[in-house]
């Protein structure tokens, strides 16, 4: 989908993205249209930073898996088309979609663990490419696992069968797959030709035109996002004050009997000490009272008024 606009695109902030129409939309594309997206420094997904990083390294604020078309940030898109290959692994389901838009696209997601050889009859040995790998026929099990941790029933996909599938956007050796989160079985015609006049629609009113932000909105998210960042803060520094709170009182609780013990002894020497002193005020003032009044009765004249 080449830009038609000579103008250079403008790529909005992060904070600015709730305002676009398409990053937290399920965007119709075909699948050539997933092949051509483009990645952008700060956005990009996992696949493409791990050569890069290490796991542990790879910054909290990337592998978002975001991608643009124009200047329209995509993580999640909608495919219309007809499994044309479909190999089921221990862990993994791997289907091929053809929308006849030039390109073919794999949509992948998770399945859970098989039974073992012994206990599972269906398990059986074949091949994909030349290689022997484990394959599970496909009554076996009809789960699949998404990326967001949701099942998916995938119970009906087989070769040749019409889908529409939703999920977001990976890449396993450079080449870009959807990451299943929703399919569904389209059954009659008429509901494949809404599917692809609703992508036509889109691609014409959406996507082929830039996205524009104007001045003020750009203020507004800004704005927005600077009170979500306070909030968050606040929410993080309540949770820190909670979590002290709660490790000074496993402290106290788990403090040994000795420490208390001991806690308990200076408690103790610390009263009688005090106890000890406000006596010795008070036997003092009662022996200066008593001696002044002798010296006012003459009977100790070494006593004098200060």
């Amino acid at each position: 989908m080449p830009n038609s606009l000579d103008a250079p695109l403008t790529f909005y902030p992060a904070y600015c993205f709730s305002l676009s129409p398409t990053h937290n939309a399920w965007v119709r594309l075909f699948a050539v249209d997933v092949h051509t997206l483009q990645e952008r420094a700060g956005f990009e997904g996992l696949a493409t930073l791990l050569p890069r990083y290490t796991c542990s390294q790879i910054p909290s604020n990337l592998g978002q898996n975001l991608y643009f078309h124009l200047n329209h940030p995509i993580k999640w898109i909608r495919l219309v088309g007809v499994i044309v290959a479909l190999d089921v692994y221990p862990t993994r389901w791997i289907m091929v979609l053809d929308d006849s838009s030039g390109a073919t696209i794999e949509v992948t997601c998770g399945r859970p663990a098989p039974l073992s050889s012994a206990s599972d009859p269906t398990l059986i040995s074949e091949g994909r490419t030349g290689q022997n790998k484990e394959l599970i026929t496909l009554n076996a099990h009809t789960t699949g696992v998404t990326a967001t941790d949701r099942e998916v029933d995938l119970s009906g996909i087989d070769v040749g069968t019409v889908v529409k599938a939703r999920g977001g956007i990976g890449a396993f050796r450079e080449e870009r797959q959807m990451l299943l989160e929703r399919i569904s079985i389209i059954h009659t015609t008429n509901e494949e030709a809404t599917a692809w006049a609703e992508a036509t629609t889109f691609r014409k009113g959406i996507l082929s035109i830039p996205w524009v932000v104007s001045e003020m909105e750009e203020k507004q998210a800004r704005r927005k996002a600077k009170g979500l960042d306070l909030e968050r803060k606040a929410r993080e520094e309540r949770r820190k004050a909670k979590q002290k709170s709660e490790d000074d009182r496993k402290r106290r609780k788990h403090m040994n009997e000795d420490e208390r013990k001991r806690a308990a002894v200076d408690k103790e020497r610390l009263r009688r000490h005090r106890e000890r002193r406000e006596r010795e005020e008070e036997y003092g003032k009662q022996e200066y009272d008593k001696l002044k009044k002798q010296d006012r009765d003459g009977e100790h004249p070494r006593i004098r008024n200060p």
